[in-house]
C-alpha cells in the first residue's frame, strides 16, 4: 500500500468548534490521516467541523469520496 502525502492539523476553536487543516495530498490513501483528524476534532460537545483547505496541494476523485 502506498504511504498517503498528507498530514492534517486539528484545532479546537472552542468545545463546539473545530477545524481540520488539510497539507498535501488527498486520495484513496488518506483515509487513516483524516478519520484520525475527525476523531480528534470531534467531542461530545462539537457541532460544527471546518475543513480547511489551504494547505492542500492536490485531490482525486478518490479524496472526494472519503469526504
Amino acid at each position: 500500500m502506498q504511504s498517503p502525502r498528507v498530514t492534517m492539523t486539528v484545532r479546537l476553536i472552542n468545545p463546539a468548534t473545530s477545524i481540520i487543516g488539510i497539507h498535501g495530498e488527498v486520495n484513496m490513501y488518506a483515509e487513516e490521516a483524516l478519520m484520525d483528524a475527525y476523531t480528534q476534532a470531534c467531542g461530545s460537545a462539537t457541532s460544527t467541523v471546518i475543513m480547511d483547505f489551504a494547505g492542500l496541494d492536490y485531490m482525486n476523485s478518490g479524496g472526494i469520496g472519503l469526504l
